[in-house]
């Protein structure tokens, strides 16, 4: 039993390689960090958190124990605001970061990572989120 193997040169498939970073990772090992919030009535609720090692961010995931109409969330990586207000839609939801072929975004050890709630009612509820990354093989 025999086959062959070809390689088509040129055209769609080698500018797709040729991709500058971020549009394809550099890190290998998929690490999730999961963090919640207790919110106790209206008003703005913060998360703060750094991890002590490169990565790259892939993105965030989003869920509470009773969604409100009216209440939004946003994250920021350093002093940039990657999600702005992202109203709750009473269900649990993710937002990526690029496109079908993943673009990531590179994090220096000990970037600020924060998560702001904001709540209109005055009940209490849990928020939960994870975010996504890739680190290197030796951060495990």
């Amino acid at each position: 039993m025999s086959f062959n193997v070809s390689y088509l040169s040129g055209g769609v498939v080698d500018k797709v390689r040729q991709l500058p970073y971020p549009h394809f990772s550099k890190l290998t090992v998929p690490y999730i960090k999961g963090r919640m919030i207790a919110v106790n009535g209206a008003g703005t609720y913060e998360d703060t958190f750094s991890l002590p090692f490169d990565t790259e961010f892939l993105s965030v995931a989003f869920a509470c124990s009773d969604y409100c109409k009216g209440d939004y969330w946003d994250f920021y990586i350093g002093d940039v605001k990657v999600c702005e207000t992202i109203y709750t839609k009473e269900l649990p939801e993710s937002v990526s970061m690029g496109n079908s072929f993943g673009i990531v975004y590179p994090l220096e050890p000990n970037a600020v990572l924060k998560f702001v709630f904001t709540s209109v009612n005055t009940g209490e509820k849990s928020v939960w989120y994870n975010v996504k990354f890739l680190r290197s093989d030796g951060d495990a």
